[in-house]
């Protein structure tokens, strides 16, 4: 059954959902390495916090590299995606409610949305990686910050994007 055609209803919180209005995402979360892994993981991070607690995407993306100690290339990569994300939100977020119409985006765990939104928006990347590379990078992703179905709805959506 694709995405589009079951209903999803998260079972338990979110992983990164202990995060209120004026935290940051930080070294007691998740270790992540860097590489393009690393990457990803800190702008799904950046963009839940920016959600959750009002903070520019940005900037929190360039504290969690400094903070990771990424590479110059793994800094780039990740200021450009969560750029990206932040700039193409509406599109982004449009192509997921048509992808995922039996579950509104606006009441989507963040997790989930910010992951599918950095999956889709490297995807439109000129370096992406492979498109199967991105959706599992996405899944596990969904796998380490979610719920226990995170992974599960990920793929589905993706699976349909991708199909």
């Amino acid at each position: 059954m694709s995405a589009a055609n079951s209903k999803y209803i998260p079972q338990e919180p979110d992983r990164l959902d202990e995060l209120v209005d004026g935290d940051t995402v930080g070294e007691s979360d998740p270790p992540i390495s860097g590489g393009r892994t690393g990457s990803r993981a800190a702008v799904v991070q950046a963009l839940y916090e920016s959600d959750s607690a009002g903070h520019p995407a940005t900037a929190a993306v360039r504290r969690l590299a400094t903070e990771r100690e990424f590479s110059d290339d793994d800094t780039d990569f990740a200021t450009r995606l969560v750029r990206m994300c932040e700039e193409q939100r509406i599109e982004l977020d449009s192509r997921i409610a048509k992808l995922a119409s039996q579950y509104p985006t606006d009441q989507m765990p963040l997790v989930e949305r910010n992951v599918l939104r950095v999956a889709m928006a490297e995807l439109e990347m000129e370096d992406a990686a492979p498109q199967n590379v991105v959706a599992n990078e996405a899944v596990e992703l969904a796998r380490l910050f979610g719920s226990d179905t995170s992974p599960k709805f990920v793929n589905g959506v993706l699976g349909a994007l991708l199909a």
